[in-house]
């Protein structure tokens, strides 16, 4: 069983064949291709095809992630909420009938 580079797979049956093959999406294909993700896709037995991704282990990526600042979400935000002071009827206003 050899394994192929999934490009030259994709070249070989198109994306649209390629992903039916694989049981996935053409969408999810072309995205793999643009992203350059290692996978390879190999023939089983009975011609079924495999698709295989080589990652780097541990594959959670860095350790260290920027955490979001809560102050710049909240100013960038506060433009498009709504203004508090005014109920949207009267009759939302407590005690009001």
């Amino acid at each position: 069983m050899t394994r192929i580079p999934l490009a030259e797979f994709v070249t070989q049956k198109g994306q649209g064949e390629a992903a039916k093959i694989l049981g996935t999406t053409q969408a999810a294909v072309s995205k793999a291709l643009k992203t350059g993700r290692h996978i390879f896709v190999q023939e089983k037995q009975g011609g079924n095809f495999e698709a295989v991704e080589l990652k780097p282990f541990p594959s959670g990526g860095s350790s260290v992630k920027a955490s979001p600042d809560l102050e710049a979400i909240v100013s960038l935000m506060a433009p498009q909420s709504q203004h508090l002071s005014g109920a949207v009827q009267a009759s939302s206003i407590v005690g009001a009938q």
